[in-house]
């Protein structure tokens, strides 16, 4: 299944098509995104098991250059219905690369995933969120919509794991986006308490492109989303 306006022959030459699992997702409830950047690390497999136990899914932007490292991770996460998405090859900021170079670390981090997983999603997530006309030209080119957030706990600042789980619990609505990082013990823990509290809550935990379409019904390369 594609996404809808996908293109970009160099991002189709990875593989034949975009492969997404799309859910369902019930109006009547609400729904969050939970997404974890810099990964996969050792912290990972805590997530993905809290995940697992309460039938929940999530999106994981990762780094390429991490993949072959963990490809058991990044394996079981696809094979829960979590996305595994690229969050560049190296975590450099891109707005201060030639299109050559962001084209390079789009492309490597992409296939790296697909080569594991066998899907590609046809979205990235940049790193520290920054983009310029240069990102989103090249990010059209390679048939890649831009996907940052609506809410931010700075769980790489507090590394509190109470401070992680209040700030979200508190202040999450529905269709929020939320930026985590599961390089960190202190994110793993407060996910935790977090994810039940949210499941307890009657609160669905989609993917974000199962958000994305729901919320815009197409996701369209190039385009920057944050919820």
């Amino acid at each position: 299944m594609g996404i809808s306006k996908y293109g970009g022959q160099a991002a189709m030459s990875i593989i034949d098509h975009a492969i997404v699992r799309i859910n369902k997702i019930d109006p009547d409830k609400p729904f969050v995104a939970l997404t974890f950047d810099d990964g996969p690390s050792e912290h990972t497999t805590h997530i993905l098991d809290t995940l697992h136990q309460y039938g929940a899914r999530a999106s994981f932007f990762v780094s390429g250059k991490n993949v072959s490292e963990h490809e058991g991770k990044i394996l079981r996460a696809s094979h829960m219905g979590c996305e595994v998405i690229s969050h560049s090859w190296d975590h450099i900021n891109m707005t201060t690369l030639s299109s050559r170079a962001i084209k390079k670390q789009l492309f490597e981090s992409v296939a790296a995933i697909a080569k594991v997983t066998g899907k590609v999603s046809l979205m990235f997530r940049p790193p520290y969120g920054s983009i310029n006309k240069r990102v989103e030209k090249v990010a059209l080119k390679l048939g890649l919509a831009i996907v940052n957030w609506s809410l931010d706990p700075n769980d790489w600042d507090t590394k509190d794991a109470d401070a992680i789980y209040t700030y979200i619990a508190n202040n999450v609505k529905n269709g929020d986006i939320i930026l985590c990082h599961d390089v960190y013990d202190s994110t793993a823990e407060a996910m935790s308490r977090l994810i039940p509290e949210l499941v307890e809550r009657e609160c669905q935990l989609v993917t974000v492109s199962e958000l994305l379409l729901h919320v815009h019904k197409e996701i369209e390369p190039g385009k920057l989303y944050m919820c």
